[in-house]
């Protein structure tokens, strides 16, 4: 009889990123999806949507849309780090490509989404559409036509 270890998580992260094809980042592998940490909170009249992306440039390797009632950030991490000291040399690639998605509500257009980085994090706030309160209930009266 083989032992098998149970991995419910992991297995279902896994599940979960074949379903909606996140991009994998393999090592040793192991496989890690590349996802930066987002916030998404609404307050009065704004939608703000913070994400941790450090060491990446933004004007290179991050873009943020709208289309279709939906907000997307996507982008590229690249990073590489080398050490070469007496005895040792380390040299250190990181990389992954990432993309989320948002709801946002009909109506938000280009024109009412900004986005700023700063110190690692990207912060993209959108001016939600005013709300119209909606119409009350109207009994509307059926005539009958004589003939």
């Amino acid at each position: 009889m083989k032992l098998e270890l149970w991995r419910p998580l992991f297995d279902l992260e896994k599940e979960w990123d074949s379903l909606f094809r996140f991009p994998r980042l393999t090592i040793d592998g192991l496989e890690f999806s590349f996802r930066p940490t987002m916030d998404v909170t609404r307050t009065d009249g704004e939608l703000v949507v913070t994400a941790e992306l450090p060491g990446i440039d933004p004007e290179k390797d991050v873009e943020v849309t709208v289309d279709e009632g939906v907000l997307t950030i996507r982008g590229e991490k690249t990073e590489e780090t080398e050490v070469s000291e007496d005895d040792r040399y380390v040299r250190e690639r990181r990389f992954g490509k990432f993309e989320r998605r948002i709801p946002v509500p009909e109506g938000v257009t280009p024109d009412a989404v900004t986005a700023e980085y700063d110190k690692g994090v990207l912060t993209v706030k959108v001016r939600l559409p005013e709300e119209t309160e909606p119409a009350e209930p109207a009994k509307i009266k059926v005539t009958v036509k004589e003939g």
